[in-house]
């Protein structure tokens, strides 16, 4: 007879790691179980979960990032759809323009009206999207081995899960983000209140110039620009450890 009460081996290092605070552990933890339990898994996406994570003490410039934005019909990942994707490689101390990808999804999602006056994006331009599966494989093999960024990553994360819940059952999606918002948050006490949160007004009170927002790939570069400001706002010249910034 099985004793419930008896842990593995890596269900006591979960325990251990969850009660001394280690995120990074906890994460690296989930992915070996993920990957134990789906050997049935697309090349690429076991190829992103066995991607080594840094480390806690990783200096954030020794690190590849991936500034990530999502326009989408909605905020609820489990009913809205994704409308476009766009996404920039960087550095902490630089961005790679050359590697910008901007795609649009080929979906016949229906659009609300508030939708289109925000984003600009019609069913006309849905059409010469590119099927869902296409661009996400693609997102997924970009952020492969690199830290995600973006501005409230609860966005991009819950529907990148969403969509993978939807497309190969998984019911669990450990990608290691940075999110620029509580970054910001942090640097003015938590006091800002949340119109003053969004990316535009992060920006404008942080003296970058403006943007063409709500377009994925502006906004992703413009995640990416606010993130490298807010780390030589708070730090100065001296790179930050991961856990440093994961801690704010």
């Amino acid at each position: 007879m099985k004793n419930n009460h008896i842990f593995s081996r890596s269900q006591w290092c979960l325990w251990w790691q969850r009660l001394l605070g280690n995120p990074l552990g906890d994460l690296e933890q989930r992915r070996i179980t993920l990957l134990q339990q789906r050997p049935d898994l697309p090349d690429f996406i076991q190829a992103l979960f066995r991607a080594p994570l840094p480390q806690s003490l990783t200096v954030i410039n020794q690190w590849p990032l991936l500034a990530i934005d999502f326009e989408t019909t909605g905020f609820d990942a489990q009913q809205d759809d994704i409308l476009s994707v766009g996404y920039v490689a960087m550095q902490i101390n630089a961005i790679d323009l050359s590697t910008s990808v901007s795609e649009l999804i080929n979906s016949s999602a229906t659009i609300k009206p508030d939708s289109v006056v925000i984003n600009h994006i019609d069913h006309a331009q849905l059409l010469q999207g590119q099927p869902l599966d296409e661009v996400m494989m693609r997102l997924l093999v970009a952020l492969t081995g690199k830290i995600g960024i973006a501005h409230g990553c609860f966005m991009e994360q819950g529907f990148i899960s969403a969509y993978l819940q939807h497309k190969y059952q998984l019911n669990d999606c450990p990608l290691l983000w940075l999110d620029t918002l509580p970054l910001y948050q942090s640097l003015y006490n938590n006091q800002i209140s949340h119109q003053d949160a969004r990316l535009g007004s992060a920006r404008h009170k942080l003296g970058l110039p403006e943007y063409q927002a709500h377009d994925a790939l502006f906004d992703a570069i413009a995640c990416g620009e606010l993130c490298m400001v807010l780390v030589h706002k708070i730090y100065g010249n001296k790179s930050p450890t991961l856990s440093q910034l994961l801690k704010r």
